[in-house]
């Protein structure tokens, strides 16, 4: 069991869904890519009563390794540690998950708290700890097929969706088109012609889950206060 009191110098947890992150190799890329292999952040993954947690573990490290023998400048001291539920049951791991995360805010609520799962219904989570000022979100990995653009997509929602909620609601766009040319223009930074269908998705798909926006085929209803 992780002690989380002598965590209170991470930054970052990140808490991995072993039943999307049981691909080393995806994993491994996503915590390079995202310069998560610093001594700052705590990375847990949750694996399943039935799977075998020092072989994902060891899997997972030596691909890491790997990739810094590379050269690509990946810290050899990194914080990866691995826990098996114990007992198998619908929402098990979901439920010992979302434990450790109450368990970490209790003594490091200035972290940032980062999921790494597929399944919704960590969102109800997130939007809980974030309405009350804590900085939590829900990061999905598509194991099967993972591209630059889905990456990409995946990592800046928040701040996509800060964006534009920066803009009054009477002001915000009606229809999909013009949603998708606000994305073009205000967050260019992350977005292009090539990805913008993946980041409209995305987007709102996450703000439905915060019953922000109402939609209806290409028409957007902005959900709140004028």
């Amino acid at each position: 069991m992780i002690d989380f009191f002598q965590t209170l110098n991470v930054k970052r947890f990140v808490f991995a869904d072993g039943d999307n992150v049981n691909n080393p190799k995806v994993f491994g890329d996503y915590l390079i890519k995202n310069n998560y292999l610093e001594l700052d952040t705590q990375i847990i993954c949750f694996v399943g009563a039935n799977t075998n947690q020092n072989n994902w573990y060891n899997n997972t490290v030596k691909y890491i390794q790997a990739q810094d023998k590379n050269k690509l400048g990946i810290s050899t001291s990194f914080n990866i540690t691995p826990i098996r539920v114990q007992k198998e049951g619908e929402n098990s791991l979901d439920m010992v998950l979302s434990t450790y995360i109450g368990l970490a805010m209790g003594q490091n609520p200035r972290a940032e708290f980062i999921i790494v799962a597929n399944d919704k219904g960590y969102d109800s989570v997130v939007v809980h700890f974030e309405n009350i000022g804590l900085k939590i979100k829900r990061v999905p990995v598509e194991m099967k097929k993972q591209t630059e653009e889905k990456d990409s997509e995946i990592s800046h929602v928040a701040e996509i969706r800060r964006e534009v909620l920066r803009t009054k609601i009477s002001k915000r766009p009606a229809k999909e088109k013009g949603l998708k040319n606000v994305l073009l223009v205000n967050c260019r930074q992350y977005v292009s012609e090539k990805n913008v269908d993946l980041y409209y998705k995305a987007l709102i798909d996450d703000l439905q889950v915060r019953r922000m926006l109402k939609v209806t085929g290409t028409k957007l209803e902005w959900l709140g206060e004028q």
